[in-house]
């Protein structure tokens, strides 16, 4: 049970690190669900081009499904990124136990 504890301690300690280095950039869970959100909001404006016979409507559904493609893809870049660094900040924690700390060291 006390080992469980350490690592659940250890997980919200290296939450709260990751936390503070991101700052108020959004993780990549996050870029995920807003990227999910507007996927969705795709599929209705593709749905809503198959059944539009108005050739203006349809012209600017057209420039709207472009936009957001364009949207769908800047999000999955930035999740990716944020994963990236997100993975990046948990390998060094992870890392760094191993190699003491190296504060003090000189003295």
């Amino acid at each position: 049970m006390a080992q469980t504890d350490t690592l659940k301690s250890e997980d919200t300690q290296s939450s709260d690190i990751l936390e503070e280095f991101l700052g108020d950039t959004p993780r990549a869970t996050e870029w995920r669900e807003l990227r999910g959100a507007l996927r969705e909001r795709l599929r209705a404006m593709l749905r809503s081009r198959d059944t539009e016979t108005e050739p203006l409507a349809l012209a600017a559904l057209e420039a709207q499904i472009a936009a957001l493609r364009k949207q769908v893809a800047v999000l999955e870049t930035e999740e990716v990124v944020a994963q990236f660094v997100e993975d990046s900040v948990k390998a060094s924690l992870a890392r760094a136990p191993a190699y003491g700390s190296l504060e003090g060291e000189d003295e």
